[in-house]
C-alpha cells in the first residue's frame, strides 16, 4: 500500500469508539430530559390555592385578577414561562372554575 492511502483506513476500534460515544450521548440526553416543561401537580394545586385566595390578591394590588396574582407568586419560584404554563395547566386539570379569568392568550 502507498502511504497516501493509509490515512483513509480506520481501525475497527475507532468505529466502536464512535458507537460508544453516540450511545453515551443518547443516554445523557435521556437522563437530562427533553427540555419540555411539564407542570408539576403540586405546583398546579398551589396555583389553584393562590387563585382561590382573592383576599391576598386584592391586598397585593391585583384586584380580582387572581390568575395574575398566582402567576406573580409562582414566577418568583420558577421561570416566568413555566409559571404561566403551571397556571394554565392548573385551570385545565384542577380548578376549571378559574379558566374564564385567564387572559385570552393563556386559554
Amino acid at each position: 500500500m502507498y502511504p497516501a492511502k493509509l490515512h483513509t483506513r480506520q481501525s475497527p476500534a475507532r468505529h466502536h469508539l464512535r458507537a460508544l460515544a453516540a450511545a453515551a450521548g443518547l443516554g445523557v440526553a435521556a437522563w437530562c430530559g427533553t427540555g419540555i416543561a411539564h407542570a408539576n401537580p403540586d405546583h398546579e394545586r398551589e396555583a389553584c390555592a393562590l387563585m382561590d385566595d382573592s383576599a391576598s390578591a386584592i391586598h397585593f394590588g391585583y384586584g380580582t385578577s387572581t390568575p395574575q396574582y398566582a402567576y406573580a407568586v409562582l414566577s418568583a419560584e420558577m421561570p416566568a414561562d413555566v409559571a404561566a404554563q403551571v397556571v394554565s395547566a392548573a385551570t385545565r386539570n384542577h380548578c376549571p372554575s378559574h379558566a374564564a379569568e385567564l387572559p385570552p392568550g393563556w386559554r
